[in-house]
């Protein structure tokens, strides 16, 4: 009798999550300027696993304390880093 064998989308969910670092902080996934997903925001390693299964380019933003919204990216260590603005 064949071996069972896992599918695929199950079997690769939680490849490189391990490297993503919780901070504690809440983020969102941003198409442009809308919110991908609603609710009051999900840990840094959902919000990537989330952004990267959309077929739309999305990315992530840290939702402070406030209610704002702070644009970034995930480094290759796993951390979040906002944008820096540029001088006009």
């Amino acid at each position: 009798m064949a071996e069972k064998r896992k599918p695929a989308k199950t079997a690769n969910r939680n490849v490189g999550a391990e490297t993503i670092k919780d901070d504690g902080d809440k983020y969102v996934v941003m198409i442009g300027e809308e919110r991908a997903y609603g609710g009051r925001g999900v840990a840094l390693g959902e919000a990537v696993r989330l952004a990267t299964s959309l077929v739309a380019q999305a990315g992530v933003s840290r939702l402070n304390e406030d209610g704002t919204l702070t644009a970034g990216s995930v480094t290759h260590a796993g951390e979040f880093r906002a944008y820096e603005p540029t001088a006009a």
